[in-house]
């Protein structure tokens, strides 16, 4: 048996610069991976088929499932057997701009390539994740970094320091084509890129990132806004949404000062909090990251 976390992911701030013909946007958005994991077990099976069980969340468990998908695409590049039964316990809220889609599709690809005991070239591996879906390349290797074209093209952060966040959560989800659709109609494309990666330093992210899907998830959400206001007066120093949202982060000098945000916020209706840091760039220990095993 195969054991793997996946990570959540933050985008702080997100711009778009251009609509492409296949209905992908090109962006510029920064990552930070997130100690928020799902867990997915996968092992061998003996009768053929994937089989797919999830707790903590209503997934569909079939091909709908990205997590399915990478399973099957990743037996075909390895020559695995498709005879394999995962289990995957969620954590990470669904629909929420935190990326826990993607992430599963990428701990599948590793946890495939494990049980196959074949290491599949770093760019068939890659090519492998961007046809799951733009997001899931950066979850093959996850740290700081800059994302651009589609969001695969990824360039590493340096002197990016740990820091903690609060995410307030929300009990409905935001449709990500929905939001990129919504944000490319008010917006005059393309233009050209900005200096995104001026957002983190070594003293971490000290100003509000700017999102182009903001406006229009917090237009059909007010709880969007709320969310933010609320954590600033908590003491948040940087506050934003995630994506696509509905997900809000406020960043916080410490542990301490996050934990007592959580326990004074008035949190808005169907809201809940997270309590998270998110590791610097100079991590060494990046086992905590996509698989363990």
């Amino acid at each position: 048996m195969v054991l793997l976390l996946a990570p959540a992911k933050l985008n702080l701030g997100l711009r778009l610069i251009a609509r492409r013909s296949d209905g992908y946007h090109e962006i510029e958005t920064v990552f930070l991976p997130l100690r928020l994991f799902d867990r997915l077990e996968l092992e061998r099976a003996e009768e053929p088929g994937i089989r797919l069980e999830v707790r903590g969340a209503e997934l569909p468990v079939d091909e709908e499932n990205l997590a399915v998908r990478a399973a099957r695409m990743a037996c075909e590049a390895t020559g695995l057997a498709q005879a394999l039964r995962l289990r995957l316990e969620k954590h990470i809220p669904v629909a929420a701009g935190l990326g826990g889609g993607s992430s599963d599709a990428a701990a599948t690809i590793l946890g495939v390539e494990r049980l196959s005991g074949k290491d599949l070239p770093a760019s068939e591996r890659a090519g492998l994740a961007l046809s799951l879906g733009a997001d899931v390349p950066f979850f093959l290797g996850p740290r700081p970094s800059v994302g651009r074209g589609i969001g695969e093209r990824l360039e590493p952060l340096t002197n990016v320091p740990e820091m903690w966040w609060l995410l307030l959560c929300f009990d409905f989800p935001v449709s990500t084509a929905w939001a990129y659709a919504e944000a490319s109609r008010k917006l005059t494309l393309p233009r050209e890129g900005s200096s995104i990666a001026a957002l983190l330093g070594p003293s971490g992210v000290l100003f509000p990132p700017h999102s182009d899907l903001e406006p229009v998830t917090s237009l059909r959400h007010p709880e969007v806004g709320q969310a933010q206001r609320a954590l600033a007066e908590a003491g948040a120093m940087v506050t934003g949404m995630t994506g696509s949202g509905p997900t809000v982060y406020g960043r916080f000098e410490s542990e301490g000062a996050a934990q007592g945000a959580a326990e004074a916020l008035s949190l808005p209706r169907g809201a809940r909090t997270i309590l998270v840091s998110s590791p610097g760039s100079d991590c060494d220990d990046w086992g905590w990251g996509v698989a363990k095993w």
